[in-house]
């Protein structure tokens, strides 16, 4: 039995007493670890407890469940590592149609071992010539797995391939919505949202917002069927939903298409919609007690940003001209980031990307805006870990910031070699930072 597999033994009797980090941003607290610590400080020569290699490329954030770690990575037999912004975003030749690989993918499914990053076991869930391209940036597994204490799943929208596995890797079942075409082939990114409610109901979220699809999947995560399906904004999201408890009330909201929407957990029906959004998104959106908060941009954007309030109800869009509404606390351009989620942290709302920005979340006053050290811009989302925000940049440099209306750089800390590129979303368990490469996922502690 591998130590995974004892582990699940063990956490399914029991309360697990670990701090986790089960989906995309971590679940409910949206990128809040809130019983964790980490160092502030670190290196390529200091606090690095493993470095492992991993086959393949993929951007999907590591999560941690019990003694595991999983991360899900797409095999070329050429290698078909990503671009950084230099190569990549940034160069006009990759804006135009991409092309599907002639090459087959193997898109797997990998289980590390939490204390030493040993990879116990690898599954492949699907091989084949994907139907679409991609962006050079981008990966064919850029979703993040998610998991409970028994179950991981894992979802590539290249395929369109959903399947459930074991703590052990065995299969449960597999579901299969078809290749998700995107703007421009530019590729998929939308991670499977997991909720699991008072009662230990499972749900699982499926946002299939593409060329050709508008749907909102919601299944049971116990045998992957439909509880319930609603119609969402047609046209390439890379957004991942999120719960929201609405006034009392819990929601999925999407990211779309020119529109945020929330859904009722239970029944999908609409309960509120925000349009006229002048692109899609990318980055997804981030919410509190007090109210819902988003922003996004892309070449030709006028990068907005909206706070919503709670208790909202209805179609919240604003008129032409109008900036604040009954339920929309504010709004304004030129604050949003492009592909990293916001963090509220108690008073403050902060977009981050190569640029700080730091607004009064229930005002949208601007308290700062400062370029962030590093040389490069941040594609992964950051963390927030106390009173500290942590944001990696694509050259693997981690900038530590006070949270707070003041601008304040505690930390500055290099990470990899001059040929590695990070975009993927750090994690947080315990006391142990995760940090994935290009090539290597690395544990800080």
């Amino acid at each position: 039995m591998t130590r995974c597999a004892w582990m699940m033994a063990v956490v399914v009797c029991g309360t697990m007493a670990r701090a986790d980090w089960p989906q995309f941003r971590g679940g409910p607290a949206l990128s809040h670890a809130v019983k964790s610590t980490v160092p502030l400080q670190w290196n390529n020569d200091s606090r690095v407890a493993w470095r492992t290699p991993l086959p393949g490329s993929g951007w999907s954030q590591p999560i941690v469940s019990g003694d595991c770690i999983f991360v899900t990575t797409a095999v070329a037999p050429s290698g078909g590592r990503p671009s950084g912004m230099m190569g990549g975003v940034m160069s006009l030749s990759t804006w135009g149609m991409g092309s599907a690989p002639s090459e087959p993918i193997e898109w797997r499914v990998l289980c590390l071992d939490r204390a030493t990053g040993a990879i116990q076991w690898s599954k492949t869930i699907a091989n084949a010539k994907p139907k679409y391209g991609k962006h050079a940036s981008n990966t064919f597994a850029t979703e993040t797995p998610c998991a409970t204490t028994d179950t991981v799943f894992a979802f590539f929208g290249a395929t369109g391939t959903l399947v459930a596995l074991d703590h052990a890797g065995t299969e449960r079942w597999r579901r299969e919505f078809g290749p998700q075409p995107t703007t421009n082939q530019f590729g998929t990114g939308s991670s499977p949202l997991l909720h699991v409610d008072a009662a230990g109901a499972v749900r699982l979220f499926i946002q299939l917002y593409s060329e050709e699809s508008d749907s909102l999947h919601c299944l049971d995560g116990t045998t992957g069927q439909d509880l319930w399906k609603a119609a969402g904004p047609k046209g390439t999201s890379w957004a991942t939903p999120i719960v929201w408890t609405n006034a009392g009330t819990p929601e999925v909201v999407t990211a779309g298409q020119g529109r945020v929407t929330a859904y009722a957990i239970d029944t999908g029906a609409e309960r509120w919609r925000f349009g006229g959004i002048d692109t899609s998104f990318a980055c997804s959106v981030v919410a509190d007690a007090d109210g819902m908060y988003f922003g996004t941009s892309s070449p030709g954007s006028k990068a907005p940003a909206y706070a919503i309030a709670r208790g909202c109800t209805g179609d919240l869009s604003l008129a032409k001209g109008q900036t604040s509404g009954a339920s929309v606390l504010w709004s304004k351009t030129k604050c949003g980031a492009g592909m990293p989620s916001p963090v509220v942290v108690g008073e403050h709302l902060y977009f981050l990307d190569k640029i700080a920005v730091c607004c009064e979340k229930r005002t949208g006053v601007e308290k700062y805006r400062k370029r962030l050290p590093g040389g490069s811009t941040a594609v992964g989302s950051p963390l927030v870990v106390g009173d500290r925000i942590y944001l990696v940049n694509e050259r693997g440099y981690t900038t530590v910031l006070q949270a707070g209306p003041e601008f304040k750089v505690l930390a500055e800390n290099p990470l990899g070699g001059p040929d590695e590129i990070f975009w993927a979303t750090p994690a947080v368990a315990d006391d142990a930072l995760l940090i994935r490469s290009t090539g290597a996922l690395y544990c800080i502690k």
